[in-house]
């Protein structure tokens, strides 16, 4: 067997790992969009919606679909997408919406195939064209493209590269084909191909290539959009993004000329900016160096960033920035070349300039010196080609590399970049899904958003709740219930029931209704969904805190733990597992709260109550057997909160219901509103994601104290500032524990004495520890806290030493405790040290 050269394996390397890169990409992104799919995380709006178009398609029902909204039935109504025609082919092999998102990874990854032979095409050195498609697969935009969902136009850029790479290499038949090709992948994408006509035109003089292509893409989306979508939807249902620019489409265009002040406010709502920074970065904004290519994304920008629609503003989110993305890096190829061209014309004026000099410096044979002397005097005063190459291309290596790797951080899909999520396919969905493939295939579904893709591959389909001639509904009643409110579903459900629908199957939360049945009521298989005790750990993708208790409510149900985390979408859910003590003839509510530091209400679950509650009543529970209640996912935008719980009986909420009081708690925690509601712990957001718990104590104090108040609590230290300077603010940290459960509300005064004994600084309010401010009566026998207050001084202060005191008094009379320490003098002020004024 013949053996390779080293250079020959060295010439080919490039081309084999941009294979490799592709190979990669391809399955991890198959990989990815998969589990995203069996997590029950694909939505109806897009994969089922567009898995029954293709489906339908496939089926000689072109274009066919149910699953939107009510009226429209082809979803040429929605985008004009002929290129689900030949993927439909492609689809009878394997009819599911998991072909749909593997050919859709595929053909991304190939994009970085004509992205390489443009670089080879154009001079490049193949390690610079293997950077290039690298930079393309790792671009966060298209990443984030092709997570989301299967859509046509995720598939044009690698067509529209492949497009302007055939036209570069005047192969004018692969040209036409894939210009086809890419204008098939959305309604708006003719606009594009007619940039690439202007291109040929002006850039390649051919003019009449170019005239045809610029005549064809435009007059294919003026027809999709005024011809087809006019006759199917009555226009483009988007033209409502543009309102702001007035009501027909002829006050549009004409305000495109006539308002710039309207356009401005437009971009800079939209961060035109940022948004062409994160695009360009991907490249090293080499995509600069050829401006005559990166013009060419223009209609796709503009239809973007003058929509009135946030979503289209963002490039790293959805598909909307994906046609955009192969002009970035073409023009960043292009710009490389053009770099690498410039390299290669300064290294000849430098060539020439040295030879010039060497002239006027007379170094001809006659000069002194031997042969080899005359030689490297010429070699020092002509530049090396090769050097100055290589410093190019280690200046273009840097600047690719280190954008990509920047984008990818901040915004990638890969593990551990910024928007990867973790999906896990628990077992739960593992039932669902077998529960969904026993629907016939001729059944009329009604599905909820979450199961909807995956009962999409058929003739009739419908977002729950629009039913009109369904048969079938399918819905998790243990998850999100989306469009709808939790409390309406259960409502919708109930009239179903109560009108031609049965239960069909139920098991696992999961509940799948028929009119070909007559039963009416859910069997215990349904709520298994909430009964399981490990379902604390597998519920959720990241558990930052959980604990362990033993709170009895009422001596009628038992709170055993609970623990926070977060949602794969980042968003804070809390579980709480609790048992009864025994049967239950009225049902218990719960109430759940997330508390700011002061004790606001930030959020509860008065209005989203868990899905527990509405499913599985407290009055079905077996005493003894742990149930699961899980608050539905929210959005926090503070940093801090404070996780608080109580149990109720009644219809009227929290505020007017029967409260049940603690009787029992282990470990003993904080209970406020006449022992009615549990304190349980604080959480801070660590690094601006996980919630992780505060503690009560935080550090030891400066100075020790030792002062016992009349009402239970004694003072243990204080840590202050020594010295300060006027207008300055002191922060205080007072140390407390309780010796025994405070007998009322009380409040704490600290004020800044002068040598007098006149006050020049006080504050005052509830006291509190290092998660909140809790009020004296809460705090049980033997807690301890620190709480951290600032002191305002005055600005005009006089330098000099100042005593700092404090005290504890009854809010509603303002009388001050007394300090009741044996063995000292009788007193209500505590010193807590001094403080110099500088």
């Amino acid at each position: 067997m013949k053996r390779l050269h080293p250079r020959t394996v060295y010439q080919h390397l490039p081309l084999a790992l941009l294979a490799l890169a592709v190979l990669l990409y391809a399955g991890y992104f198959s990989w990815l969009t998969l589990l995203r799919y069996h997590a029950f995380e694909a939505r109806a709006l897009d994969l089922g919606n567009l898995n029954q178009a293709v489906w339908n398609t496939a089926h000689g029902n072109w274009f066919h679909l149910t699953n939107q909204e009510e009226g429209l039935t082809s979803r040429l109504g929605y985008h004009v997408e002929p290129i689900i025609l030949p993927i439909a082919l492609i689809y009878r092999l394997y009819p599911a919406p998991e072909l749909l998102l593997v050919l859709q990874a595929l053909v991304v990854a190939l994009g970085a195939v004509p992205l390489f032979a443009l670089a080879r095409l154009r001079g490049l050195h193949d390690w610079l064209g293997l950077l290039l498609g690298v930079a393309f697969l790792l671009n966060p935009t298209m990443q984030a493209a092709n997570w989301y969902e299967f859509h046509p136009v995720t598939l044009a850029p690698t067509i529209f590269m492949a497009t302007f790479y055939f036209l570069l290499a005047r192969r004018t038949g692969w040209f036409v084909l894939f210009a086809a090709l890419s204008a098939s992948c959305k309604e708006e994408m003719g606009l594009l191909v007619f940039m690439i006509g202007l291109y040929a035109w002006l850039a390649q003089r051919r003019r009449y290539l170019g005239w045809l292509t610029m005549a064809a893409g435009l007059g294919w989306s003026l027809f999709a959009v005024l011809g087809i979508q006019q006759l199917i939807a009555g226009g483009n249902i988007h033209w409502g993004r543009y309102a702001y620019l007035g009501e027909s489409t002829a006050d549009k265009l004409v305000a495109l000329v006539t308002r710039p002040d309207l356009l401005l406010a437009q971009l800079q709502q939209a961060r035109a900016l940022s948004y062409l920074f994160w695009l360009l970065l991907p490249v090293g904004f080499t995509a600069l160096l050829a401006p005559e290519v990166l013009v060419l994304a223009l209609p796709s920008l503009a239809i973007n960033l003058l929509a009135d629609f946030s979503p289209m503003h963002e490039p790293a989110r959805l598909t909307y920035a994906a046609p955009i993305v192969p002009f970035v890096m073409l023009a960043g190829a292009m710009g490389i070349a053009r770099l690498a061209a410039w390299t290669r014309q300064t290294h000849r004026q430098l060539q020439a300039e040295g030879e010039r000099k060497e002239n006027q410096a007379g170094l001809d044979e006659a000069a002194p010196g031997t042969v080899t002397e005359r030689e490297g005097s010429r070699n020092r005063l002509r530049p090396s080609r090769s050097s100055l190459a290589l410093l190019t291309n280690w200046l273009v290596a840097v600047l690719v590399l280190g954008g990509v790797l920047t984008g990818q951080w901040t915004y990638g899909y890969l593990p551990g970049s910024g928007q990867y999520l973790a999906m896990t396919v628990t077992e739960h969905h593992r039932r669902g899904q077998l529960i969904l493939d026993e629907i016939p295939a001729n059944a009329k579904v009604s599905a909820q958003d979450r199961l909807n893709p995956h009962v999409s591959g058929r003739e009739t389909l419908y977002l729950f709740p629009r039913l009109e001639d369904a048969d079938t509904v399918v819905l998790d009643a243990s998850g999100p219930a989306w469009p709808l409110h939790p409390n309406d579903l259960r409502q919708r459900v109930d009239d179903l029931l109560a009108g031609d629908f049965g239960v069909a199957r139920a098991a696992d939360g999961y509940l799948v209704l028929s009119t070909n049945t007559s039963n009416k009521s859910l069997p215990p298989a349904f709520f298994t969904a909430w009964q399981a005790p490990d379902k604390l750990d597998t519920s959720l993708p990241e558990v930052s805190y959980s604990e362990p208790v033993h709170i009895t409510f009422g001596d009628e149900i038992t709170l055993l733990e609970y623990a926070v985390g977060r949602d794969r979408y980042g968003e804070l859910v809390v579980s709480t597992v609790w048992e009864t003590l025994e049967p239950l003839e009225q049902d218990l509510r719960f109430y759940i709260s997330y508390l700011d530091t002061e004790l606001n209400v930030l959020h509860d679950s008065q209005f989203y109550q868990p899905t527990a509650v509405l499913w599985y009543p407290t009055s079905l529970w077996q005493p003894g057997s742990p149930v699961l209640v899980q608050t539905l996912p929210w959005t926090l935008d503070t940093e801090r909160f404070v996780l608080v719980v109580g149990v109720y009986r009644g219809e009227s909420g929290w505020r007017d219901g029967a409260r049940l009081p603690v009787t029992s708690m282990e470990p003993d925690v904080p209970l406020m509103d006449d022992r009615t509601l549990v304190r349980l712990a604080g959480f801070r957001r660590e690094n601006g994601v996980s919630w992780q718990p505060q503690v009560a104590v935080d550090g030891a104090p400066a100075r020790q104290l030792d002062a016992t108040f009349e009402g239970g609590l004694r003072l243990e230290g204080v840590t202050a500032p020594p010295a300060l300077s006027p207008g300055q603010p002191a922060l205080v940290t007072l140390y407390w524990q309780a010796d025994q459960v405070p007998a009322g509300d009380y409040s704490v005064f600290v004020h800044l004495l002068d040598n007098s004994g006149s006050k020049v600084g006080q504050l005052d309010g509830m006291p509190g520890d290092g998660i909140s401010k809790l009020p004296t009566s809460a705090w049980p026998a033997g807690w301890r806290g620190s709480d951290s207050r600032l002191l305002a001084l005055p600005g005009d202060l006089q330098p000099g030493d100042y005593t700092l005191v404090a005290g504890m008094y009854t809010w509603q009379t303002l009388e001050r405790l007394p300090i009741r320490d044996p063995g000292a003098a009788p007193g209500d002020v505590v010193v807590l040290g001094n403080i110099t004024v500088r």
